[in-house]
């Protein structure tokens, strides 16, 4: 019994006691849970409640439960689970009381700020605010424009948004996710970067996936690049477990050998011309590992004024569990840019004004979706964890068909810096607490299915 959106309040008369509407009556309630902490107390009825309930003050500081709220309250056994309690689980964390977590405080409190118009309870925490002593979190809560720290349970649910690769690795905070989800059976959302040539192997074993795929081959060597730039107009050499477009090899075949471009440090784009494929590899090696890296086909894009466009598009998951797009975006190359990356001098454009045509408008948006929902529903089907969100990099050449470029199991929100994608940048934030709260709700009612 799921009781959605209902105020949570204090009464200061009572002791020990929650107070719930009177069309929530049932008989054997013997206790109320935050989070992972639980507290047995009295369960009472008011006909003077409707879409709220009261906590007696004692109850209320037991449960820590860190301010007033609108919460969902679910019924299950003989508990009554206030929630849901979200952790965003990152690091990075200073001591500043207005930059708690540096140039990446904005976007937190973006977020934090979004989950104030949803149901639940939602803070930001690290490794090393756990007490695992006491089951609690000091968690860094933003509330009236401004951060704190308090304490509250062990949440319901993790939404991980940690930075980097590099930061995933470190061996504490693999520990701590560890820790959660086997001890505790906290779910735990978006649990890792995604590995371009793994999910390459992936979906080219799935028939619905496999044609979506450019030619890859991993591990660059002279060999295997003279044969794709023998087959193709264009190749490009990626890192495996790259981001932002940078890193990056846009390899074309000449008269005179090849000509290869690649953006710098400082976001300029070189040329350099070899005889052949062995004279630039010999040259790669001396500032790259090859095995980090892998060729791929390049694609015939379409174009707008002559520069090559492809789509972002992000899927999400809802509140039933189930796939959903959220955004779609056109990105179109900056001018003498190997990439759509903003960062390299790329411009977002919504779909309506790069498509004056209302049906062909609608005809790229199915197309991509059908797309980015095939593959969002084989990952999550094949990689172990639970997957919120997925952004997509997809192309379409000139003959209609879509390729796929990548997939993000973190994706950038560059293109929300678009004002008439604000919406949509809404959207998916709001999705990821809407299967947070469904994870949380699962974990509590049916978790041999959640887990199996």
């Amino acid at each position: 019994m799921n009781h959605k959106g209902m105020i949570v309040g204090i009464d200061k008369k009572s002791k020990n006691t929650l107070f719930l509407p009177s069309s929530m009556k049932r008989e054997g309630l013997l206790s109320a849970a935050f989070g992972t902490k639980v507290v047995k107390c009295r369960v009472a009825f008011s006909q003077s409640l409707e879409k709220s309930a009261l906590l007696s003050e004692d109850l209320f500081e037991e449960l820590l439960i860190p301010h007033k709220s609108r919460a969902d309250f679910l019924i299950h056994g003989q508990t009554v689970h206030i929630g849901p309690l979200i952790g965003v689980f990152t690091a990075g964390f200073t001591s500043s009381p207005s930059r708690p977590l540096r140039d990446r405080t904005a976007f937190f409190s973006k977020m934090l700020s979004l989950h104030e118009q949803a149901n639940g309870y939602c803070f930001v925490f690290g490794a090393h605010q756990i007490n695992w002593e006491e089951g609690t979190v000091q968690a860094l809560i933003y509330k009236e424009n401004s951060w704190k720290r308090t304490a509250v349970p062990l949440p319901n649910v993790v939404y991980d948004r940690l930075p980097s690769r590099k930061t995933e690795e470190v061996p504490l905070l693999q520990q701590t996710k560890q820790r959660l989800m086997n001890d505790y059976q906290i779910p735990w959302f978006n649990p890792q970067f995604f590995n371009k040539w793994d999910i390459h192997k992936l979906l080219e074993k799935n028939s619905l996936t496999a044609s979506l795929l450019p030619k890859s081959v991993l591990h660059p060597n002279a060999e295997a690049l003279e044969t794709l730039c023998s087959t193709f107009d264009t190749v490009y050499i990626k890192p495996a477990d790259g981001a932002l477009g940078t890193g990056i090899y846009k390899v074309e075949k000449t008269d005179a050998g090849l000509s290869v471009k690649h953006t710098n440090e400082e976001k300029t784009v070189v040329t350099a011309e070899y005889s052949d494929a062995a004279s630039f590899m010999t040259s790669f090696k001396e500032n790259n590992d090859p095995s980090a890296f892998l060729i791929q086909q390049g694609i015939d894009l379409i174009r707008l004024d002559g520069r090559p466009v492809d789509f972002r598009v992000h899927t999400n998951k809802n509140a039933e569990g189930k796939w959903t797009v959220t955004a779609i975006a056109a990105k179109i190359s900056g001018e003498n840019s190997i990439t759509t990356h903003l960062a390299t001098g790329g411009e977002v454009r919504t779909l309506a004004e790069l498509y004056g045509d209302p049906r062909e408008r609608v005809g790229m948006m199915r197309k991509l979706s059908k797309a980015a929902l095939a593959v969002s529903r084989v990952l999550n089907e094949h990689i172990e964890g639970f997957i919120g969100e997925i952004g997509f990099d997809l192309g379409v050449d000139h003959s209609g068909k879509v390729w796929m470029f990548e997939a993000n199991s973190r994706p950038g929100r560059s293109i929300f810096s678009h004002p008439k994608l604000k919406s949509v940048d809404y959207l998916t934030k709001r999705r990821n607490f809407e299967y947070a709260s469904y994870l949380s709700e699962r974990s509590i009612t049916a978790p041999e299915k959640l887990w199996r």
